[in-house]
């Protein structure tokens, strides 16, 4: 069995010099918005040259997905460790929407920054492609998920999962949206012991 070789210095520093381009880009959006923000103030923050920024993303959208998609490589570690195949159908429900819900109140700024980048997809196809990318892969994560519980007896073996996934990622999505236009009348805390139950109806065998 071979391993994969440490990385060179010279690798490590570009995947250093990336990685805080990545980092100084989430203040800078979320102070000025994704369509106000620049690559020169991304480069001020990180403390790079614009020469480093082009060397590594072909524009602030570019950047911006690397920022997503290094969070849903997180948010999908996040909910594997959640999930335990022996606990009941409610219960996995409960631990899911729980981290889920931490980690919406954990980051406030990305939401809305999410929502804007949403908004700028639908006058950009390149961008609007890219987050068509994104639903697949949470569809993916989402039916992968329920094929395990449906083998393992835990939910109904007559479910169609690819229509389950949609419905799940709908309801929870717009859970957190209005959760964020009505906070006083939306409380995530609160929810999650109800959206457990009412999800565990449906699904369990």
């Amino acid at each position: 069995m071979t391993t994969a070789a440490p990385p060179t210095p010279k690798r490590r520093r570009r995947e250093e010099t990336r990685q805080r381009l990545v980092d100084a880009a989430l203040p800078v959006f979320a102070r000025n918005g994704f369509e106000r923000a620049t690559v020169d103030e991304i480069v001020r923050e990180a403390g790079y040259s614009k020469g480093a920024f082009y060397v590594h993303f072909e524009s602030k959208e570019d950047l911006f997905w690397a920022m997503l998609d290094e969070r849903i490589d997180g948010v999908q570690d996040t909910l594997r460790n959640a999930i335990d195949i022996e606990l009941s159908v409610a219960e996995n429900q409960r631990r899911i929407l729980h981290a889920i819900f931490a980690m919406d109140k954990a980051d406030p700024a990305w939401p809305a920054l999410f929502m804007e980048f949403a908004a700028h997809g639908a006058r950009n196809p390149k961008v609007r492609e890219k987050l068509g990318e994104m639903y697949r892969r949470w569809h993916s994560f989402t039916v992968e998920t329920l094929k395990g519980a449906k083998e393992a007896g835990k939910i109904r073996a007559d479910l169609d999962v690819d229509f389950t996934a949609s419905v799940i990622i709908a309801l929870m999505e717009g859970t957190l949206i209005q959760s964020r236009l009505t906070p006083d009348d939306m409380r995530l805390q609160d929810l999650v012991d109800p959206l457990s139950k009412l999800l565990a109806s449906w699904l369990e065998a």
